[in-house]
Parts: C-alpha cells; structure tokens; sequence
C-alpha cells in the first residue's frame, strides 16, 4: 500500500501568504509593524478615522449615483425626485446626504479637539494646515451636492455665483446671468462643471490630502491625549483601525438607519414649468428657499451684511464670511505661543499663552453661528 503524502495545513500556509502579500505591498511596514501610544484608542483619537472611513462610504455611494443622475438642467430634478420613490435608491441617495452632514460634523469635531490638545504644537503646524485644506474641499464638495440635488435650494447656488460675477462685471462674458440660468439648454452648461467638481475633481483631491494627513501624521508621531497617563505602552495601528471600524460601523450603521426614512425632494427649481416658482423674477432666497446646514451660513451671512450694511449685492456677505473664517482658522497654529502640546486643562486653557489661537478660531464660530441664526430668523431676502 502506497505512503500517503503527509498533508499541507493550509491553515498553518495562510499567515505566511498574508504576510508575503503585506510585505510585497508595503502594508506590513505601514499598519501592522506601525506602533502608537495605547492610550489613543479611544473614541476621540478614533474620530479622524471614523471621518476617513465615511468619506470612503460617501464617494462610493456618490458613485454608485453617478448610474442614475445625469446632470442636465431639465431633468435631473426629476431624476432625483424619481430616485427618493425607489427602494433600492432612496437608501443610497439618503445615505449619502445624511452622511455628507455626519462628516462635517466629525471635521468639525476633530478639529476642536486638535486645537484643545495642541496637536499641531512641536512642528506640526502642518497638519493642522492639510486638515484645514480637507474641511474646505468638505465644504466645497457640500456646495456642489447641495447644487446636483436640483430643487429650488440648489438653482441658488449657480444663482449665487451669477450674483458674485455680476458684481465684478463678468457674468455677462461668462453667459452667467439670470435670465441665462432660466434657459435649460445655457442651465445644463452650468450644471456639468458642477457635477465634475463633485464627482471628480473634489474627491480625487480629497483623497490625496487624505493620504498626505496621514503620511504627516505616521511621520511626526500621533500625539497623546493629555487627559491620560502615558503608561509608554504601545500597540499596533492594526488595533486604532479596529476601533475606526467598530466606532465607524455603529455610527455609519445609525446613518443607513435613517436613511429608510423618506424624504422630500423639495421644490422643482424655477426654470421648469412644473416649479411653484416658475417664471419669478426673483431668486430663491427671497422666494423664501434657504440653504440647508452647514453652508446655511452663507445665505445668513448675505442677510446680515445686507441688513446691517445695506451692502447690495448681498453675496458680498458670503465672500467676506468666507475670507474671515479661512484667514482664523489658518492663523490659529501661527499664533498659538505655547512651547508644547498640553499637558493638563490647565494648560489647555491658558490664554495667556493661547488666547490669540482661541480668538481666531473664534472668529470662525462666531461667523458661522451668526449665519445660521441669521438665516433661521430673517430667511427671505
């Protein structure tokens, strides 16, 4: 009777082939052999990667939409609305805008957290700058998605922008003007550059600083959390991305929840025949239709200024708005005077060394929260 080949375990041969493949591919050095302080698995440390991980989400599901909208000025509010109807794609659609609001508000988190810890102190200035560069492509991929969806609220966005070259006296070179807007065929023209900011040039550039943030980060160090004891023990990044994905899966998993609900399309913007507002010679504003948070601020902004200045064209309101909050949130890591990150409340909270970081990223809140409020109680005009 023949031996019988002793057999392989391939049990015993997949770990080696998953480390081969790790170690071909430059992942092994990066996330398995890449060690951090213990003590920044914790859910404020893991935040930043939670908001990488529905960043992720968020572009794939945009894809995914890309097979049903078609950026055409007569059709894409009905494609929409069509789209809210079905099963299948309202939970996409859904999902993707109650996620568009998740990660502005886990930008807006982890940035109040870097500033309170000083994670941009001891030469990190840097990081703080490509984390401001990934909220601004947030908020521009914000204006463009609010722009696809098409009803009233979006047409305000191409109507805005006509305001902005009217008063620089190029909307008529550019064909940008209001009765222009109101012609479907000139419309769609405006439309496609959107659309192409938003499903291509934005995420392509998103993901690049993306992966440049994290680049910087494994390069100087991950800083620690003040408000524990350094133990000096460390852990593989394998751990930290475990937390992303189980903080991720359960905050993510209340977004796909709230994305069975329906929602509204809204209504169809002025240039088609079906729209409440067709044929006003007004703009949406005045017609009462208000941004949706977070560039709700905007359109509060253009009623203060307007208000307050009588300064006409009131989208000067949103260009001054937008100068002030980049310039103080670009200037906290510069005028921040302490000499290291923190390493009490105390110190935190020291203005004598750190008013002047607090005051800049003052004035970023204070315009946005004078926005929002401004919007929510004078939304006409």
């Amino acid at each position: 009777m023949a031996e019988k080949s002793p057999g392989v375990d391939k049990a015993s041969m997949s770990p080696s082939a998953r480390e081969t493949l790790a170690d071909q591919f430059g992942v092994k050095g990066i996330i398995s052999e890449y060690l951090i302080p213990i003590e920044t698995n914790t859910i404020w440390y893991t935040l930043g990667g939670v908001l990488g991980i529905a960043l992720v989400f968020e572009i794939l599901t945009g894809f995914i939409l890309t097979w049903r909208y078609i950026p055409d000025a007569g059709k894409a509010f009905g494609i929409t609305a069509s789209m809210l109807k079905e099963p299948f794609w309202s939970v996409v659609l859904n999902f993707h805008y109650w996620a568009a609001y998740l990660i502005f508000a886990l930008v807006m988190i982890h940035m109040m957290r870097v500033l309170i810890t000083g994670g941009y102190l001891r030469g990190k200035q840097g990081l703080w700058l490509l984390g401001v560069a990934l909220a601004g492509i947030v908020f521009l991929l914000s204006i463009t998605g609010e722009t696809l969806h098409w009803d009233e609220r979006g047409f305000a966005v191409p109507w805005h922008i006509s305001e902005l070259l009217d008063a620089v006296g190029l909307a008529g070179v550019f064909q940008y003007t209001h009765p222009d807007l109101k012609v479907i065929s000139i419309a769609t023209e405006k439309l496609i550059p959107i659309y192409a900011a938003h499903v291509a040039v934005l995420p392509i550039l998103l993901l690049v600083v993306m992966a440049l943030h994290y680049y910087v980060i494994r390069v100087k160090k991950i800083s620690l959390p003040f408000w524990l004891s350094e133990s000096g023990r460390k852990a593989p990044f394998t751990e930290h991305v475990r937390a992303w994905l189980i903080y991720g899966g359960i905050i993510l998993g209340v977004v796909l929840v709230i994305s069975f609900i329906s929602r509204d399309p809204g209504p169809a913007p002025q240039l088609l025949p079906s729209s409440p507002f067709f044929g006003s010679k007004h703009g949406p504003g005045t017609l009462g239709i208000t941004p949706t948070y977070p560039i709700s601020w905007t359109h509060g902004m253009n009623r203060l200024v307007a208000i307050l200045f009588n300064l006409q064209p009131d989208i000067w309101g949103t260009v001054i708005g937008m100068v002030l909050m980049l310039g103080g949130v670009l200037a906290v890591p510069f005028v921040d005077r302490a000499k290291h990150e923190p390493r009490g409340w105390t110190e935190a909270f020291n203005l004598r060394q750190r008013g002047w970081a607090f005051f800049a990223i003052g004035v970023f809140w204070v315009i946005m929260i004078a926005g929002v409020v401004t919007n929510a109680v004078t939304p006409i005009g």
